[in-house]
């Protein structure tokens, strides 16, 4: 079945853009549902972060793959009619496979490495399962794009790099205040990006404050680094105390306006202010930042004074791609084969006789030379117990020899793809 990605990324578009085209998770449901029900799809999955929204999708055999990117096109970018071409990118086939993959891996990130990228694929590929938009192609490909993202994180160097967009947008409020330490800084939204920057900025010294629609979540936070917690009818004396803003939440409309942020300034003397919105869509409203002594970073302003430092990471890098094109190419060969059981059964046997060979002779070097019937008794035993052993695994493989997702599993299971693996 051929594969496609559409998608919209900080790559392509500006923020602006890519918060029309933002998904919630009821949002992407409802979408992937319309999309197999009027689209002719096989399976379908919805990737949205701050950074990107992205379809993964598979076509039914015979279907017109180009019939459906139209289809993409008006979800991507619903604001402009008709999308503007170059906000979208466009991947097939063994290109849409390697484009996941290095998603995943955080290789197409705006902080290369980064380490919450991994974890929204997942979330991306948990839902597209709860919804049933999966077919077992598409559900094979992510399991794998997962797979390879982790292995390229313990292999590689990839995962050290600046960690994350949040500690990232952390270090440039350093810069742009001289430091953290002894700065008030208020978290407006208490999920996992601002639970990271909050970290790091009770790491380097600032005193907390924090603010959410979500009272408890808050207050979690709150009580885990001893802040103080914020009403959200407090905001604006909580701002004029503050030399730093940082916002994080899954709000449709700005937090923090014009009309409210010129009355904290107002009251703080125009006094230097800070303000980091890590949001898509944008939790404070861009004409802010025409405000006397405010300083405004959305996530495209910190992608661009962050995307220096990754000329660090250059060897790291390099070798994160060549371990995910590896995985790449062996996924397109599962996938490139009409009955993927075939090689797996035999790998799983060659494993498994080179299991059994070793301990054989393993045991055949601990006992008295010489005794010929022991020894052809024990080899008997040892093929009888691998036969037995396997007659399951194999009868399931044969019976789903076009599930690439059962393939999957049992590779996994008896590590057929680790080289390493038979030698423990």
């Amino acid at each position: 079945m051929p594969l496609i990605a559409a998608g919209i990324s900080f790559r392509t578009a500006p923020v602006e853009v890519r918060e029309r085209a933002s998904l919630s998770d009821p949002e992407a449901r409802h979408q992937l549902r319309f999309l197999l029900g009027h689209a002719g799809l096989s399976g379908a999955a919805a990737l949205s972060t701050c950074n990107r929204t992205e379809f993964y999708v598979s076509v039914h055999e015979g279907s017109d793959p180009e019939e459906v990117v139209p289809r993409l096109r008006r979800y991507l970018d619903p604001a402009t009619d008709p999308p503007v071409p170059g906000h979208i990118s466009l991947f097939r086939g063994g290109e849409a496979i390697g484009h996941l993959f290095r998603v995943a891996a955080g290789l197409d990130s705006m902080v290369v490495g980064e380490t919450q990228v991994l974890g929204q694929v997942k979330s991306a590929h948990r839902l597209a399962l709860e919804t049933g938009s999966l077919d077992a192609q598409l559900d094979f490909v992510f399991r794998r794009a997962i797979g390879a993202a982790k292995l390229a994180r313990s292999r590689t160097g990839i995962g050290r790099s600046a960690g994350s967009i949040s500690e990232a947008g952390m270090a440039v409020a350093a810069q742009v205040l001289g430091g953290l330490e002894g700065r008030t800084a208020l978290l407006i939204g208490a999920g996992k990006m601002s639970a990271l920057a909050a970290r790091r900025l009770q790491r380097q010294g600032a005193h907390l404050r924090v603010s959410s629609r979500g009272g408890e979540s808050a207050l979690a936070l709150a009580t885990e680094l001893g802040a103080t917690v914020v009403g959200t009818d407090e905001l604006k004396q909580a701002m004029v105390a503050c030399d730093l803003v940082v916002t994080a939440t899954t709000s449709a409309q700005p937090v923090v306006d014009r009309a409210l942020c010129a009355a904290v300034q107002e009251e703080r003397g125009g006094r230097p202010l800070c303000l980091i919105d890590m949001a898509v869509p944008r939790d404070i409203a861009p004409d802010v930042a025409e405000l006397p002594g405010v300083t405004l970073i959305d996530i495209d302003e910190l992608g661009r004074r962050v995307g220096d430092g990754m000329q660090d990471h250059r060897a790291a890098i390099a070798a994160a791609e060549a371990l995910v094109s590896e995985e790449v190419e062996r996924t397109l060969e599962v996938l490139s084969q009409r009955d993927a059981s075939d090689p797996t059964i035999r790998a799983l046997l060659a494993r498994a006789e080179t299991i059994r060979r070793h301990e054989v002779e393993r045991t055949l070097a601990r006992l008295p030379a010489g005794d010929a019937e022991l020894a052809d008794r024990i080899d008997k035993l040892s093929r009888s117990l691998v036969r037995k052993l396997l007659h399951s695994p194999i009868t399931h493989l044969r019976a789903a020899a076009e599930d690439p997702g059962v393939v999957l599993t049992l590779r996994e299971a008896f590590g057929l793809d680790d080289p390493a693996a038979g030698q423990r």
